[in-house]
């Protein structure tokens, strides 16, 4: 049965929903600080940043110029916060053997705890990062002192697969960061949150695990993010009412492991996947 590796029996976790700016850091630093440091006072263990958080979204060219390395100076304030609460972050890393990653990024106690490279790159329509991004090779869970999270990056989470791969690694919660934009229709809600949050449902049902959502928002180079943060109990449930489609806000929303363990046993769908199938149907295929 899948179970929870968290010492706690539960946290608070806050969205971080903020807008930011394409190649300038210290702006958008300050604004995870503040937001950090809000989360921290509220109660919070862990505080959630979207995609590319810390450089912005839309660098086409200048990603090779914003590009971060382990360890980093400009993130000696981020870590020394991450001695209060845990902070996932968005950033372009430079990568030891060559090609840029786009990466979210856990610190912890001062550390840099651990890290997911996005898996897939869209390159359509508006999206171009196959050009400027080499893609990760990995979909595994990120250990840290509040628990073992999977961590997906916008496109990771529109492919089931991974959602699966990572709930079969027994996560607690599936943490999705994202730069989702939106286009403007004449429903209450921007047609590129609604999207977001049909998937983001989904994945908490079929996985049986709490999703939480962080989209950035605000405009950047003309395009318009949808924001609309959002998270899931693993029965469905909102946790809370969405954050504002097209403004900043701090979500505070909790994260039980209690029950999450109680909604497993009673429905160990993602324990039962038939992973003969896939085997199968890979094998046949040729792929």
């Amino acid at each position: 049965m899948l179970g929870s590796h968290s010492e706690h029996s539960s946290i608070q976790v806050a969205l971080a929903q903020i807008a930011t700016c394409p190649g300038q850091f210290r702006y958008n630093l300050e604004q995870h600080l503040a937001r950090a440091d809000e989360a921290r006072r509220a109660g919070a263990s862990l505080v959630i940043f979207p995609e590319l958080s810390l450089s912005g979204y839309l660098l086409a060219h200048g990603v090779a110029e914003e590009a971060f390395a382990l360890p980093d100076p400009r993130l000696t304030q981020l870590l020394t916060l991450s001695r209060e609460i845990s902070i996932l972050v968005g950033l372009p890393l430079r990568e030891p053997r060559g090609g840029i990653s786009n990466v979210a990024l856990l610190l912890e106690a001062g550390e840099v705890a651990g890290l997911h490279r996005k898996v897939y790159l869209p390159t359509y329509g508006m999206f171009d990062e196959g050009r400027f991004f080499v893609p990760g090779s990995r979909v595994a869970p990120l250990e840290c002192r509040l628990g073992r999270f999977g961590v997906l990056i916008c496109e990771d989470a529109w492919h089931p697969a991974s959602q699966t791969m990572l709930a079969l690694q027994k996560v607690d919660a599936l943490l999705v960061v994202a730069g989702g934009p939106t286009e403007l229709g004449c429903s209450e809600q921007p047609a590129g949150t609604q999207r977001w949050h049909w998937l983001v449902g989904s994945a908490a049902m079929t996985m049986v695990t709490p999703t939480y959502f962080v989209n950035r928002c605000g405009w950047e180079e003309g395009i318009l993010f949808g924001g609309g943060s959002w998270a899931v109990d693993p029965v469905g449930f909102p946790l809370a009412k969405p954050a504002p489609a097209l403004d900043p806000a701090l979500l505070i929303v909790p994260l039980d492991f209690a029950a999450t363990r109680h909604a497993r046993s009673l429905r160990p769908i993602a324990a039962s996947e038939r992973l003969d199938l896939w085997r199968r149907t890979v094998e046949q295929s040729g792929v």
